[in-house]
């Protein structure tokens, strides 16, 4: 499991792509903007996030078969 910073890129639990401009205050998870036509922040707990890679863009990298 990898450990979520301010800056990461991240996919949240849904699929949405998005960086950590946040830290978790009283519990309340990670501040993410999210990559929308207009922008938005939501609050993640780090359960739901993970590490963006390059290689989730692209349809056949590992990550894509399975």
């Amino acid at each position: 499991m990898t450990t979520i910073a301010l800056g990461m890129e991240v996919v949240t639990h849904n699929g949405e792509k998005g960086q950590v401009v946040g830290s978790p205050r009283d519990g309340r998870g990670w501040l993410v903007c999210l990559d929308r036509p207009h922008p938005v922040d939501r609050r993640f707990r780090e359960e739901n996030l993970m590490e963006w890679h390059s290689d989730m863009d692209d349809p056949y990298s590992d990550y894509n078969r399975m």
